[in-house]
């Protein structure tokens, strides 16, 4: 990405704009997922100098707040699938039966084109081949698929055509055979100047239900391209045409729409080809908040490079990925030794940004992970501009080796309320070093400690030492290993209240789904900062705890007060202080609080 990323740094406004949402590779054709407090996000992946569309992965990327977002790399590309040749074209991604089903065009071995599924346990995660085969053969592409309220699966898809199938239960077969919807000029807008295509209808079909109308969102015209919509009584029509969303604009003669709700807003993302570079083969996502009109309908949406305002804010004292990011410029990303990802390829001058950092009543330390084969350098902790207020500055040595990794601190004044905070790259020439994520302390002290439940006496812990997200805690034998040491870190304005954050994940505890039920799972996953992984100590003897989901208000439970080992944790309404001195599944030793 050198070529593209060296322009981006010498943008003028680069710094002050959130669009597009990433910077440092080409991405294409949105396909956002909400799930678990966030918005994940499945594109394609455009190559640098591409002159067609040449692609070869899809990436994943999440965000909390909409400005933030965090790249995931890429858990899936043509080598997942053994029969694909070419063309890591748009595809979509649904949450069902525990699982992630991606679903994706691609052209196989023999030249024809094909529907496949990818499948993973965790929205980021690797994906494999579900099947070992295509879904469809003989397809057209860009596959969106929806679930249906009485659990009925659909999968569209097409360009020049437009079909759909119903997918059975399992999401990786479907009943009967695919089925062509009609193109009316009616349901689908009239075209004028082709005989051969007398509707709107292109390709880049997205489609989903809101208030019991059903959408469905299409590039139109092409080229170039802009975004149209149809709606129906019903998933399979009649359709009536409602006009154009997106007018032509851009540097992409195409376009490509995913349309989520997420924390009461609506959002429309889209592709153009607006970083350095950019153009119809070397795209880049973007997105724009909207309000539906009373009826349903939706307004004109003008791309911007403002982007959309940030939902709440980013907490600096829970360990935050280097690789979540607002906007960067001169850095790449690859995967990390210690797991996930890390920024690297950094060079004198390279930066990145994250937006609305709520320092509260002020930091005092900021500490990161890095890796250096070379000299290193320093890391500069600037307020609201590349060469706003500096309030720290890290001196990075040399590690040894670029996948090396070492913790450095340094101490922080002047970071205090609100604001975008910088991390700028400073040294020699060439590679200075890699940073894996980092984390700012506060007066407020943090402390670690194992979490013993005193009915059982074993240990919280992270099972088999997994990094992934969704790994359910279970109560088990304490041993001297990461998995059960945590961090307790104060959540800032809140009275003995904590992320709890796993030593050998980096990973925050969660109630899953942010459910509010008896008996929602407790695991880990990425820290967001939401009241799902915010936990009130309640005192209940010196050194023993309630450990009270904040968004709930229930506690960590051990399953059926078992004793057993490998017994699963989960949130339960929590037990009266009167009862905590016979009943001691909810009560939790912390060795560390004081």
């Amino acid at each position: 990405m050198t070529s593209l990323l060296c322009a981006v740094a010498f943008l003028p406004a680069a710094a002050r704009a959130d669009n597009p949402i990433v910077q440092h590779v080409y991405t294409a054709d949105p396909a956002p997922l909400v799930y678990n407090g966030r918005v994940y996000l499945y594109t394609g992946h455009d190559e640098d100098n591409s002159t067609t569309f040449t692609m070869r992965d899809w990436r994943v990327w999440s965000s909390s707040d909409m400005v933030n977002w965090t790249d995931h790399g890429s858990p899936m590309s043509l080598a997942t699938f053994s029969w694909a040749g070419s063309d890591a074209w748009a595809g979509q991604a649904v949450h069902r039966n525990g699982k992630f089903y991606w679903y994706v065009p691609v052209r196989m071995t023999n030249g024809s084109q094909a529907i496949g599924v990818g499948v993973s346990d965790s929205p980021t995660g690797p994906f494999h081949d579900a099947l070992g085969h295509p879904l469809i053969q003989n397809a057209e592409i860009d596959p969106t698929v929806f679930v249906d309220d009485d659990g009925q699966a659909y999968l569209y898809y097409g360009n020049p055509r437009l079909w759909y199938v119903r997918l059975n239960a399992d999401m990786i077969s479907y009943s009967g055979s695919p089925t062509q919807v009609p193109l009316t000029t009616a349901g689908f807008g009239t075209r004028t100047g082709d005989a051969n295509r007398p509707t709107l209808y292109e390709e880049g079909p997205w489609f989903y239900k809101r208030n019991g109308l059903y959408y469905m969102v299409f590039a139109a015209k092409c080229c170039s391209e802009f975004i149209a919509y149809s709606t129906s009584p019903g998933p399979t029509g009649p359709w009536t045409y409602r006009g154009t969303i997106m007018p032509t604009q851009g540097s992409s003669f195409t376009n490509h729409v995913g349309i989520v709700d997420f924390n009461g807003g609506s959002y429309f993302f889209y592709h153009n080809g607006a970083l350095p570079g950019g153009g119809g083969y070397t795209r880049s996502v973007a997105v724009e908040k909207f309000a539906y009109n009373a009826d349903g309908t939706i307004p004109t949406i003008t791309m911007t490079t403002a982007g959309v305002p940030q939902v709440g804010t980013l907490d600096p004292y829970v360990r935050q990925e280097a690789e979540t990011i607002a906007w960067g410029s001169g850095i790449e990303t690859e995967p990390s030794s210690e797991g996930g990802t890390d920024v690297g390829w950094i060079e004198n001058g390279d930066y990145t940004k994250v937006k609305g950092a709520a320092f509260g009543t002020g930091a005092t330390s900021f500490t990161a992970r890095v890796a250096s084969g070379a000299g290193g350098g320093r890391i500069e902790l600037h307020l609201d501009g590349v060469t706003g207020p500096t309030v720290g500055t890290c001196t990075v040595p040399g590690t040894g080796g670029w996948q090396t990794w070492s913790t450095v601190s340094c101490p922080v004044t002047g970071a205090t309320g609100t604001h975008d905070l910088y991390l700028r790259f400073v040294g020699g020439s060439g590679y200075l070093f890699n940073l894996d994520w980092w984390q700012f302390a506060s007066g407020r002290s943090a402390f670690s400690s194992t979490a013993v439940a005193q009915h059982s006496g074993y240990c919280l812990d992270d099972p088999d030492l997994s990094t992934a997200d969704g790994t359910q805690y279970r109560q088990y034998t304490c041993g001297a290993g990461d998995g059960q040491q945590f961090d307790f870190r104060p959540v800032q304005g809140a009275a003995d209240t904590y992320s709890v954050v796993n030593r050998h994940s980096g990973k925050c505890l969660d109630v899953a789904g942010a459910s509010t039920a008896d008996g929602a799972v407790v695991e880990q996953w990425t820290c967001h900062g939401g009241t799902n992984q915010q936990f009130t100590l309640r005192q209940a003897a010196a050194a023993d705890y309630q450990l009270v989901a904040v968004h709930s208000g229930k506690c960590v439970d051990v399953s059926g007060i078992s004793t057993a080992v490998g017994a699963l944790v989960h949130q339960w309404t929590c037990d009266p202080a009167s009862a905590l001195t016979t009943k001691k599944n909810q009560v939790w030793r912390l060795s560390g609080k004081s």
